[in-house]
């Protein structure tokens, strides 16, 4: 079940300024005044596990009166922090909420989810209909998409998680989409990456001596191993490149130059692809709109960038390098001799 963090905020907000006023009122009459000021409804035992929470969580000095046993701050000064302390801070939080929802299959969103649980204090004077963040019908204005990828065992994300937390090496059976067959993997996992709707392992393949990504969902026969590693200072994939391209590269670094115009000219000027990029205009091919230009950079993306030049079609085509001209080339010819 979803938890809606801001009903919970709600209620701790509530809560704080009735304490707050000094009127040192009974537990059953601030769950009337909760249902009658703040239109909350709540019981006996979660208003009691609210009181619990704010103590141990967020340390109020609650205390209740020995007459009346009425609730009262043993500090008159206390007051429950506010995280949120605007409508544009309440948006962010129901943007990260929802992005969360993507990956909320693996083990660290529980921990992602009693984070912000943690920080979802807000404004009173804040609809709570503008700031509800859960994974409803009235929550698809703002959505994230990726690849269809598939679902990935609970016990997969147990034992990655356990690896990556303790540097223990796990060994797998593994396919690749150049291989035809499993192979065994020996593997020093460093970091997980979440690449167009996928997770991808990234780690050290002891037996080649060499980093490499997996697909989890292509990981089978997973162990965890009794073998402890140390975290290489250069782990951290975005040391290895941009990654303008996603998760895949290569030892090889190469200057790019293509030929863009139309929709794909459009596309590509306003975002980074790679190190020491260039935008001119190719007063030679203009392209039929005459908006042809030739973008350059640096990266080791091969293969990826190659898929990415084809997908464009006619409205893109590579000047270089050698690698990437050759590429494009053996493709059309292959298209041209299908015979439909």
């Amino acid at each position: 079940m979803t938890v809606d963090f801001t009903e919970k905020a709600k209620r701790y907000q509530a809560i704080d300024e009735i304490i707050a006023s000094g009127e040192k009122l009974k537990w059953n009459e601030i769950i009337i005044v909760l249902k009658n000021k703040y239109n909350i409804k709540t019981s006996k035992s979660s208003f009691f596990r609210d009181i619990e929470d704010l103590v141990k969580k967020y340390n109020a000095p609650i205390d209740t009166d020995f007459e009346n046993n009425g609730y009262f701050y043993t500090d008159p000064k206390y007051r429950l922090p506010r995280f949120y302390t605007d409508e544009n801070a309440a948006k962010a939080a129901k943007l990260i909420k929802t992005l969360m929802d993507m990956v909320k299959d693996n083990p660290m969103y529980k921990e992602a989810q009693e984070f912000f649980e943690s920080l979802a204090i807000e404004s009173q004077s804040l609809s709570v209909q503008n700031i509800r963040i859960n994974k409803k019908a009235d929550n698809d204005r703002i959505i994230f998409v990726g690849a269809p990828s598939k679902e990935i065992p609970a016990e997969t994300w147990r034992i990655i998680e356990q690896a990556i937390n303790e540097n223990r090496v796990i060994e797998f059976m593994y396919i690749s989409n150049a291989d035809n067959k499993s192979k065994y993997r020996h593997v020093q996992p460093w970091q997980l990456i979440f690449d167009d709707g996928n997770w991808i392992l990234h780690g050290l393949d002891i037996l080649k001596h060499s980093p490499r990504r997996y697909s989890l969902e292509k990981i089978k026969e997973l162990k965890l191993t009794k073998e402890i590693f140390s975290l290489p200072d250069d782990y951290d994939f975005r040391k290895m490149t941009r990654g303008s391209f996603g998760c895949m590269c290569d030892d090889k670094y190469l200057d790019y130059k293509i030929h863009l115009h139309g929709y794909a000219a459009r596309y590509a000027q306003d975002k980074v692809w790679g190190d020491n990029q260039t935008i001119v205009e190719d007063k030679k091919n203009p392209g039929p709109e005459g908006d042809g230009i030739i973008l350059s950079f640096r990266t080791n993306q091969l293969i990826c960038v190659q898929r990415w030049v084809w997908k464009w079609a006619d409205e893109a085509w590579p000047i270089a390098p050698k690698e990437l001209v050759d590429d494009w080339l053996a493709k059309r010819n292959r298209v041209n001799d299908i015979n439909l």
